[in-house]
This record gives C-alpha cells, sequence and structure tokens, in this order.
C-alpha cells in the first residue's frame, strides 16, 4: 500500500466569517476563502496569518466547507486565502 506524506492531504475550500472590532468598537464581519486538508488546519492558517499581519482583536464566528458552488467560483489553490467581500 502507498505511503502517505504529510502535507499531502487533498486541500478542500472552506469559507469562513472573521468578525474584528475596529477602532471606535464596531464589529466588522469579513468572510476570506481558505483551502486546507480540514476545518482545523484552516482555522491554524487563517489565524497565523492574521498574526503575522499584527491583528490581534478578532474572532473566527464560523468556518465551514464551501458547497459545490462556491467551490467552483473560489477556485483555491492549495493553501490559499482570499476575501470574499
Amino acid at each position: 500500500m502507498g505511503q502517505i506524506l504529510k502535507g499531502s492531504a487533498m486541500q478542500v475550500p472552506f469559507v469562513t466569517t472573521v468578525s474584528f472590532a475596529d477602532r471606535d468598537g464596531m464589529t466588522v464581519d469579513l468572510r476570506y476563502g481558505v483551502a486546507a486538508p480540514s476545518e482545523r488546519e484552516a482555522r491554524s492558517e487563517l489565524e497565523r496569518r492574521l498574526i503575522n499581519q499584527e491583528v490581534y482583536n478578532y474572532s473566527i464566528s464560523e468556518i465551514r466547507r464551501a458547497t459545490s458552488t462556491e467551490a467552483a467560483s473560489l477556485n483555491l489553490a492549495d493553501g490559499s486565502i482570499i476575501l470574499l467581500n
């Protein structure tokens, strides 16, 4: 049987909603498309990128697998994240 290498898992698209607090204390919701092997890894990658951009006042309120229609329109490359709105 073939060996599966770490990092070789099939990537699937996820749609995430991230809530940010702006300077006035208002909440802003942004949606991102994330390509990752699992929901856990999608969350980790999104958090890693937000922290790298020194964004700390956020909460991830939703992570779900994209529908087939969303997946087709997103056309995400492996490991990519795009802003949807």
